[in-house]
């Protein structure tokens, strides 16, 4: 066999060696590259789910304010109305010339 065929051979086989270490680092640098950005998005997701939660909570606090609000002036509204229906009987008592006592008191009011 000619040495120059078997130097040859081997700087072919060096040659292909290389060639084969480079395109293995080229792929897993690529993949490394897309696991960075995957956990860049997947971080990210986290975060917006985080954010949304952050508000549908403050969303909900202020809904229960709300009906507090609304609850607390449904009761402002009965005891004015109340006492806006005792007023007139009271000044009704007043007008027919009824001596006392007045009208009994509301059992919707405090007394």
């Amino acid at each position: 066999m000619d040495p120059l065929i078997g130097v040859a051979g081997g700087v072919l086989t060096l040659i292909g060696v290389v060639v084969s270490a480079v395109l293995t680092k080229r792929g897993s640098d690529r993949k490394l590259k897309q696991d960075a950005g995957q956990q860049m998005i997947d971080q990210l997701q986290e975060e917006l789910r985080e954010a949304r939660a952050e508000r549908a909570e403050e969303r909900a606090k202020r809904a229960d304010e709300r009906a507090k609000d609304a609850a607390r002036m449904d009761a402002v509204e009965r005891t004015l109305r109340i006492q806006g229906d005792y007023i007139g009987q009271l000044r009704r008592h007043i007008a027919d010339g009824n001596p006392p006592p007045p009208p009994a008191w509301p059992d919707g009011l405090i007394t």
